[in-house]
């Protein structure tokens, strides 16, 4: 049997989008038995199999509605002989599961605003990957064991990270207003469907006014990110993105 629990675990860390393809019923000949896996990544690739054929076919085929609606399905496959066409003569039934789906917080900056947020949201939905090239910063005692921490350039990043209108989620806190911009103008070419980013509404607006004529849509990022809740410590901040995320998560705003 194939490693697939290893290569599950190889594409949570890489926060790949996959369905998991599982035989649950094989009844008469099958080229393929339950508890046979594949694994189907949104681009076609697959890891595994179902035993070939037309069960690998339609498994496939049905994986990509899977991607399309992002939610779980079912399917029996009937494998009988039409016409002058051999067949195996059985039956079999597959459980399509979408893994990885929970959603992606890229949060860029690891400073006091940016650990209190990673904090914030433990027990939430949220994949947070935190990016900073700083060494005492991202390795902080502070950030949960759960963070998938980045110690790299932003740029560097961004150019591998994984995007996706539906579940890409995007804040923006770095300890600089200069580097807050050039994150964002590399980030606003992504699809995501959420981009936020710190600082005040006289921030904002210079932000703007310098990237204007770069053929970036500016009516896609919330500055000041953030409910405002009066609050002004990194904690009281944090709470505010929190709010926001997940009410842009669950549909409330």
């Amino acid at each position: 049997m194939w490693d697939w629990i290893g290569k599950l675990d190889e594409l949570r860390r890489k926060d790949q989008l996959a369905v998991l393809v599982t035989v649950t019923k094989s009844t008469g000949s099958t080229p393929g038995k339950q508890g046979d896996k594949m694994i189907v990544l949104p681009d076609g690739a697959f890891f595994g199999t179902v035993g070939g054929g037309v069960p690998e076919y339609e498994a496939l085929e049905d994986a990509r509605k899977c991607f399309a609606g992002m939610k779980d399905t079912t399917a029996t496959i009937p494998l009988q002989q039409k016409g002058e066409f051999p067949a195996c003569g059985g039956t079999m039934e597959l459980y399509m599961e979408v893994i990885n789906d929970n959603p992606s917080l890229y949060l860029f900056g690891a400073g006091h605003i940016g650990q209190a947020l990673c904090r914030v949201l433990e027990g939430t939905p949220f994949r947070i990957h935190l990016i900073d090239e700083r060494d005492e910063w991202i390795n902080a005692a502070a950030v949960p064991s759960g963070v998938i921490r980045h110690q790299s350039h932003w740029s560097e990043f961004i150019e591998k990270a994984n995007w996706c209108d539906k579940r890409t989620f995007v804040t923006i806190l770095t300890f600089n207003g200069a580097i807050d911009q050039q994150v964002l103008e590399e980030v606003l070419p992504n699809p995501a469907r959420f981009v936020g980013m710190v600082g005040s509404k006289a921030k904002w607006g210079r932000v703007r006014q310098n990237l204007e004529g770069k053929e970036l849509d500016l009516t896609r990022v919330r500055c000041p990110v953030g409910h405002d809740n009066g609050g002004n410590s990194p904690r009281e901040i944090a709470i505010s993105i929190a709010s926001q995320l997940l009410a842009t998560y669950y549909g409330r705003e």
